[in-house]
């Protein structure tokens, strides 16, 4: 068996293993066949370290860093905005780093600012945007809002939580005709006078998570342009406050956490 080391963090309560691989200590011991099935087990709550999430941290030229993201399921995302304010701390960590740049993502490149108390992400402008349009689901009508943000994500109104099972109907969302084959992340929002409340089914993870970074800048893109809410935009999660600015880019601010360091046999 042969150590992979690794860093347990969490941004907003959504939580990850995330590794150095800029001398392939994990590309180099966990070949491609492999790589899905072994991420699983890492992220496995009982029987590995347990995680939303895993993050490699590359070199690439250009850029500060690559980072690679993968989910619960071992799927490969092209972005976790969450998991981006914590590759961002993790890179300043290892001294690789400077107070502001951009690194590289499978979705493009991505802005960051670094604070000892936060991490500012700057995020491109969505695609795909389709605004107000109904799906049906067992015979009931949701008006839902759609977008990519790196991913794809869903965007639905709520007057209150009280009376929705967010990963059973979340799931119906996510697996819904409409936005396959790709699918959806899924985000309830409710909105007040002081912002935003969120909570996402994630693509991936296949159940609610207590935060997710693009589902809150998705969110507080679409309550903007309904006039729901306005810019900057508080946004609160299960697993803490959050803030979005939406200027000629957006910017996802907020908290990343070093939770403990540890050492995985492979």
């Amino acid at each position: 068996m042969k150590p992979v080391f690794f860093t347990k963090m969490e941004g907003t309560g959504n939580d990850f293993v995330v590794i150095d691989n800029r001398e392939e200590q994990f590309t180099g011991v966990v070949n491609n066949e492999k790589m899905k099935e072994t991420i699983v087990k890492i992220l496995d709550r009982h029987y590995g370290i347990g995680g939303d999430g895993l993050i490699l941290i590359e070199e690439f030229k250009g850029y500060y860093f690559n980072m690679r993201y993968f989910n619960r399921d071992g799927s490969e995302a092209e972005l976790c905005l969450n998991g981006a304010r914590c590759a961002v701390k993790f890179a300043h960590r290892l001294g690789i780093i400077e107070e502001k740049g951009k690194f590289l993502t499978p979705s493009g490149p991505v802005g960051f600012a670094y604070f000892p108390d936060k991490i500012s992400i700057e995020v491109s402008p969505p695609v795909d945007i389709r605004v107000n349009f109904s799906i049906t689901i067992s015979r009931k009508k949701y008006k839902v809002s759609y977008l990519k943000l790196g991913v794809p994500h869903t965007v639905l109104f709520v007057d209150s939580y009280d009376d929705i099972n967010i990963s059973e109907l979340g799931k119906l969302i996510r697996e819904h005709k409409e936005f396959q084959p790709a699918g959806t992340n899924v985000n309830f929002v409710k909105a007040d006078k002081n912002g935003i409340s969120v909570r996402t089914y994630e693509r991936g993870i296949e159940d609610e998570t207590l935060s997710c970074g693009s589902g809150v800048v998705a969110s507080a893109y679409i309550a903007v342009k309904l006039f729901l809410a306005e810019s900057p935009v508080k946004v609160m999660t299960r697993g803490g406050e959050l803030t979005v600015t939406l200027k000629d880019k957006l910017y996802l601010e907020g908290p990343a956490n070093f939770i403990y360091d540890g050492t995985y046999y492979i």
